[in-house]
């Protein structure tokens, strides 16, 4: 009998998402997956402060309204997942760099098995692999599934 290694069965999947076509169809990528396995999905945005010029940081009514725009949309996924079949979900955001947050400050908050992200986002040289997905490719201390 041969001795075949049975693949493991993702329990918790944290989907980071932005405006970016690619992270767009890594977010449904991840709600398609999750139904399927009867994960819990974890949608993530940051709040890239390093976008905006310092004034507009130091503006605390333009940066409420900022976190506002970026709660409504979270809500449109969350939206999205549930009438996908998603029934475990769960919000999360954050501010400063997208990687960065998601690597050292949202997994370890949790008890996710996989990460599903899109090889470009919304900055950077359009094309190449984006820095942010390179980042928690290299540092992210569970499974990493790119997509493209």
């Amino acid at each position: 009998m041969e001795n075949q290694a049975v693949a493991e069965k993702f329990q918790c999947i944290v989907t980071g998402v932005d405006t970016s076509e690619n992270a767009q169809k890594a977010f449904k990528y991840a709600v398609n997956f999750a139904y399927r396995e009867g994960a819990k999905l974890i949608i993530c945005s940051i709040l890239e402060i390093d976008q905006f010029s310092v004034y507009e940081v130091m503006d605390e009514q333009f940066m409420a309204e900022k976190r506002k725009e970026l709660l409504l949309q979270l809500e449109e996924y969350r939206e999205y997942a549930q009438a996908h079949g998603v029934k475990d979900l769960e919000l999360m955001t954050g501010e400063g760099d997208p990687a960065e947050l998601i690597v050292k400050d949202i997994l370890p908050q949790t008890n996710a098995d996989l990460l599903v992200i899109g090889s470009r986002a919304t900055h950077g040289i359009k094309g190449y692999f984006g820095t942010s997905a390179s980042y928690m490719v290299k540092h992210s201390p569970i499974s990493v599934t790119v997509i493209k």
